[in-house]
């Protein structure tokens, strides 16, 4: 018998994961040069932790961790 949990963030927290996440966005749209690479990393980044936060608020199936528990057969 194979349980699987999945371990959610509650949605206050990944609400606010995505308000930082959008923070950062703007942050650096204002105070630095998009020629610099490293703004592109950033800015990747930060769109990452935006979609992963809401994808753990909003969906369904959205888990920032899930648990695969394999449990031999009783009664054999």
């Amino acid at each position: 018998m194979v349980l699987v949990y999945r371990i959610k963030p509650s949605k206050p927290s990944a609400v606010f994961g995505a308000v930082v996440g959008v923070a950062m966005i703007i942050f650096v749209l204002v105070r630095f040069p998009l020629r610099e690479p490293f703004v592109w990393l950033w800015l990747a980044v930060a769109v990452g932790v935006v979609g992963f936060s809401l994808w753990a608020a909003f969906a369904k199936r959205g888990a920032e961790k899930v648990v695969v528990e394999d449990r031999p057969q009783s009664g054999s």
